[in-house]
């Protein structure tokens, strides 16, 4: 099985199943704790709903590419999209509140901080790193 794979899929939200689909046939088949797919399952979407809606304003002719590599424990998942650039201003590990986590809207990349080891984020993506 690869160590490392990706998928680019234009930016419509009914392209998550086809990532699902994806993940399951792909990395999912690497990790054997199941909770761990979970919790990965949630924060890729939450990326990859973050690079279609904010990223690339939901424009069709845009793409996002969802990227993985393992290295050593560590499972590196890359999102990219095709926009102007992610906010500075988002909030850090460390102030998190429980409130936050239960928000319906602006808890991606909480999440995302919250279930991670690290968080990278570039002009037009973000890496999230978990320990397996």
């Amino acid at each position: 099985m690869n160590n490392s794979s990706f998928i680019v899929v234009s930016s419509e939200l009914s392209n998550i199943s086809t990532i699902n689909t994806w993940l399951e046939e792909n990395l999912f088949k690497l990790i054997k704790n199941k909770e761990k797919i979970s919790t990965l399952s949630l924060v890729i979407q939450e990326a990859i709903v973050n690079a279609i809606i904010h990223g690339n304003k939901e424009n069709k002719e845009k793409n996002v590419t969802l990227s993985y590599s393992l290295l050593d424990r560590n499972l590196h998942i890359k999102v990219e999209d095709e926009g102007s650039g992610i906010p500075k201003n988002t909030k850090t590990k460390e102030n998190i509140t429980a409130e936050d986590l239960l928000k319906e809207s602006g808890r991606g990349i909480i999440l995302m901080k919250h279930f991670c080891k690290d968080v990278i984020f570039d002009k037009t993506s973000i890496e999230l790193i978990m320990e397996l």
